[in-house]
């Protein structure tokens, strides 16, 4: 298996970058051994468009293209003979490691206006057959179903969100965990918008939560939902919530009552990043499922920061927060405090759309109410989350790929993996 990169460069931009701003410019981009290199040539545009664009081919070889990977992560240097070679460094190798590329093979080639660079990735055999191993393993973390079983049986789970004009995410949520085997789903909802999550949920049970007309959830929601949400298995919240200081209090004083499972997504952690203190000292098992942007406000990083440094800022959280963080976007991150981190090859650009990660909230409170493990439930979710959005796109493509899509490929998932 091969990941292939191309680029090309105007040189005549690269000699105008020269005469205005080189030093700037060489420092940005190039290595001290690069610089040492184009330096003893001359510093001729020809030969600094031809490492520019080396640069280009192998971001798109590692699948990231300048950003996560920097420049200065990426060098180009040349042996004996001239010929150019790859060396990759920090993110670069990291980079390198997590999809399994054992060599990388480059060639730089020039004429009159242009500088081109050609590089192919080779892909190692393990990674070639992670596919089918991880199908493999991860089957086994699926409960079998049994003769003599009734809805109960695979789990009662409770999704807690929604707000006024924003129905379409609780359902999303809900419908993912009874595409992914639940038994019975508890909508708990703000009461102004029962009536259309009862026309949108047909298989799931509606619970109106009172708001006094507010159209979200208030203090005075808790004792209802701490009711609603003693008899279930495992509870997501967060899905359309919204963000202020009662929603806070509520997610505060739930965490304390309840002792099971519970996945925290979207407007859980953006409250939650307001005193981020209510993860500690609890003794349920929590999931947590952020967007970079979410991750940053929740540890006073920016997006940029958590992006370069993804594998780092998800274990980092894990471990001080004693929780599961599922760290979405390419390659999903699943760290935990005490297991390996895992990082997902499944999915394709077009999940970045509204409502993917709703999707993936219902999908591993599913899980959870059925018996997985909490880390089981988590890297089990973003394969088969991934793998939904992988079978949406062979028929819609990544452009038109919605929610909805995901969600309805859900169960061709599971069928896949049980073969």
């Amino acid at each position: 298996m091969i990941n292939t990169g191309i680029d090309i460069v105007n040189i005549n931009r690269i000699r105008k970058i020269l005469l205005e701003r080189k030093t700037q410019f060489y420092k940005k981009i190039f290595t001290p051994k690069e610089i040492e290199y184009i330096s003893k040539g001359g510093d001729k545009p020809e030969t600094v468009a031809g490492i520019f664009a080396a640069k280009e081919a192998i971001s798109k070889v590692l699948g990231t293209g300048i950003g996560m990977v920097s420049w200065i992560d990426i060098e180009i240097l040349h042996d004996e003979k001239g010929k150019p070679f790859v060396s990759l460094l920090n993110n670069g190798e990291v980079r390198k490691d997590e999809i399994g590329i054992e060599t990388i093979d480059l060639s730089i080639s020039h004429e009159e206006d242009y500088a081109m660079a050609f590089a192919i990735g080779f892909v190692s055999k393990f990674k070639r057959t992670l596919y089918n191993k991880m199908k493999s393993e991860l089957k086994n973390f699926l409960p079998k179903r049994i003769e003599d079983s009734h809805k109960g049986t695979y789990g009662r789970v409770g999704i807690i969100g929604g707000s006024k004009g924003m129905t379409g995410a609780p359902y999303l949520a809900s419908q993912a965990a009874l595409r992914t085997g639940t038994g019975l789903v508890y909508t708990m909802v703000p009461k102004y918008i029962e009536t259309i999550m009862s026309v949108k949920l047909t298989e799931a049970i509606i619970r109106p939560i009172e708001d006094k007309g507010k159209g979200h959830f208030t203090k005075e929601s808790l004792p209802e939902i701490i009711k609603e949400i003693e008899s279930l298995d495992t509870i997501g919240i967060g899905p359309g919530l919204g963000i202020d200081g009662d929603r806070l209090y509520l997610i505060e004083e739930i965490i304390k009552a309840y002792k099971k499972p519970i996945v925290l997504d979207a407007d859980a952690i953006n409250c939650i990043s307001m005193n981020p203190n209510i993860l500690l000292n609890r003794y349920n098992p929590i999931i947590i499922t952020p967007h970079p942007g979410e991750l940053g406000r929740l540890l006073g990083k920016s997006t940029k920061e958590i992006q370069e440094n993804r594998i780092y800022y998800s274990k980092y959280a894990s471990g001080k927060y004693n929780i599961i963080v599922v760290l979405k976007g390419f390659n999903t991150i699943v760290a935990s405090p005490k297991d390996d981190v895992y990082i997902n090859e499944t999915g394709n650009p077009g999940m970045a759309t509204a409502g993917s990660g709703d999707v993936l909230t219902g999908m591993i409170a599913s899980l959870l109410g059925q018996g997985l493990k909490p880390i089981d439930a988590a890297k089990l979710g973003v394969f088969c989350h991934g793998l939904a959005g992988d079978l949406g796109s062979l028929e819609k493509g990544e452009y038109g790929l919605i929610a909805s899509d995901i969600l309805d490929n859900i169960p061709y998932v599971f069928k896949e993996i049980h073969g």
